[in-house]
């Protein structure tokens, strides 16, 4: 499920970053599932780096953390995001499905 892969969060880089520089610089720690950077002017300089595994994710965000890049120092970090939000749509998924099931084959 692609909520078990750690997400890195990265701050004040050069607006002009690539995802390929990027790749090339955060892949030297790690499996990386994907790339995002922020596009949205209110988040411009930032981006998200999904790795495969959380040890990688660590040791890249306490690595790179504070590290030229291009000119810039980025700002790397752990992304939390609020389990509990995804809880709560699973469970509606799920009762959703149950519902399903229970009129195809018509139990009440």
């Amino acid at each position: 499920m692609a909520t078990d892969l750690p997400i890195v969060f990265v701050k004040n880089l050069p607006f002009d970053s690539s995802t390929d520089s990027l790749f090339e610089l955060f892949s030297q720690h790690g499996e990386i599932y994907q790339i995002r950077i922020a596009e949205d002017e209110t988040c411009k300089g930032s981006c998200f780096v999904v790795y495969m595994n959380l040890k990688d994710a660590l040791q890249a965000s306490k690595l790179l953390n504070g590290i030229n890049f291009n000119g810039r120092y980025l700002v790397a970090s752990m992304y939390a995001f609020d389990k509990s939000k995804i809880r709560g749509e699973l469970l509606t998924l799920r009762k959703e499905q149950l519902e399903s099931l229970k009129s195809q084959y018509q139990i009440e």
